[in-house]
């Protein structure tokens, strides 16, 4: 039974659900709410487990920071047969009524990256094609993919349920966390009404619609809009109590939803 090149998994993992934080430390975070933990490899940005909760065998597998690493990992899983992937990351929000630790569940994110871009593209053209109903849709210079609509709905039901404080809405998905024009960016896109940012949910969201996996991606916000963001990533990699708190909830959102 061969393994995947990079993620170095193969179908003996018995799984067909996953995790997917981006940090590999957030993989021990994930392992103390599974049952029967299973170590199963670490490659390159790679580090998995499996575990079960609720009676469903989960992997959790780390992606590495961006969509490039994401899509590697999405397209291996795929091949594995997996079937529903849930995101779990970090996000600077762009409203202002987002708080540190609040979660937003992603309906849909801004192709701003190159990962996200050329997988859209494809999909565009593959539509057209076929003449389906189009994967993703375009306004002036916005781009986007979107969240599997019947597990974003699950993980909303889960959060009512669970009392977990969410907001459900766009994200913006680049590649230059640094770039200098990044407060323009940011100020532009909040304008257009999208929630936060991070690196990987597009690339999630396009090749899920892609390879036929259900995707949603749930991300903690660590940087409040118009705070700096240096300031609090360093908080939140420090273990300020509302960011904690916000990735527990995360954690057992995602969980939750997969054993539904």
């Amino acid at each position: 039974m061969s393994k995947m090149p990079h993620i170095q998994l193969d179908r003996s993992i018995c799984a067909t659900a996953a995790i997917l934080p981006g940090d590999p430390a957030r993989v021990d975070a994930i392992a103390a709410f599974l049952s029967d933990v299973r170590e199963e490899g670490f490659s390159r940005e790679y580090k998995s487990i499996t575990g079960a909760y609720k009676g469903r065998r989960i992997l959790a597998i780390s992606t590495g920071m961006g969509g490039a690493s994401t899509a590697i990992c999405v397209e291996e899983l795929a091949d594995l047969g997996f079937t529903d992937l849930i995101r779990i990351g970090s996000c600077g929000a762009l409203q202002s009524h987002l708080s540190l630790g609040q979660l937003v569940l992603c309906d849909r994110a801004v192709c701003d990256d190159g990962t996200s871009q050329t997988y859209t593209n494809y999909l565009r053209y593959a539509a057209e094609e076929l003449n389906h109903t189009p994967l993703l849709t375009a306004a002036p210079s916005i781009q986007y993919a979107y969240a599997d609509p019947s597990l974003l709905h699950t993980c909303e039901k889960a959060a009512q349920e669970l009392g977990i404080s969410y907001a459900a809405g766009p994200t913006r998905c680049h590649d230059a966390l640094y770039q200098r024009t990044k407060p323009m960016l940011d100020e532009f896109y909040s304008a257009q009404g999208i929630f936060a940012s991070d690196m990987e949910t597009a690339a999630l969201f396009a090749v899920g619609a892609l390879r036929g996996i259900r995707t949603a991606s749930i991300l903690n916000v660590v940087v409040e809009w118009k705070k700096d963001l240096k300031d609090g990533i360093f908080s939140y990699r420090n273990g300020a109590d509302a960011a904690a708190a916000g990735e527990r909830n995360e954690i057992l959102l995602a969980l939750e939803a997969l054993a539904r």
